[in-house]
């Protein structure tokens, strides 16, 4: 089900009392100045999402894992989740690192890649777009692919290669 955009900022004016309210110019510019951003915003994030996959907010990662909050942070910590910061402040999460069925657990090795790629500490969405893009030495696959095929000891060694080219 889609929603159209027209649709949504309706709905958000009504709900705010303000779907009648008239700006003045500075008014008017201030609103088009904070829908620019939560556009373009948006865009990125699709962009993002055709790439790597879908970005989950707190709220989707918990339902997706049946996990708790103190688990998902410590799932974090332990890399076996890649927490995807954004710009704004708030984060997201790679939906890529995880099992396609549920309830859906993190990919087997996915600990041991995302720790392969500490040494170069490398932004999160620079590991999520290396394990979503095809790889030569993998026959094209994805890491992510590679790792749902059991290829883990080649997976986590190509991470460190690419870390510590990264790094160097």
């Amino acid at each position: 089900m889609s929603t159209p955009l027209k649709k949504v900022v309706d709905d958000q004016l009504d709900a705010l009392g303000m779907a009648a309210e008239q700006l003045d110019a500075d008014d008017a510019k201030y609103v088009a100045a904070g829908v620019k951003n939560v556009l373009s915003s948006l865009r990125a994030r699709r962009v993002w999402e055709n790439h790597i996959g879908a970005i989950l907010t707190h709220k989707q990662m918990l339902d997706a894992t049946s996990w708790s909050k103190q688990n998902l942070s410590q799932a974090v910590k332990d890399s076996r989740v890649l927490r995807l910061p954004a710009a704004d402040g708030t984060s997201g999460y790679w939906s890529g690192g995880l099992t396609d069925s549920a309830p859906h657990v993190p990919i087997a090795g996915v600990k041991e890649v995302l720790k392969a790629w500490a040494s170069a500490d490398a932004q999160p969405w620079t590991i999520a777009s290396w394990m979503s893009t095809g790889q030569a030495e993998l026959g094209g696959r994805t890491p992510r692919a590679a790792l749902i095929d059991g290829d883990y000891p080649l997976v986590v060694t190509l991470a460190r290669r690419a870390a510590e080219r990264l790094s160097a």
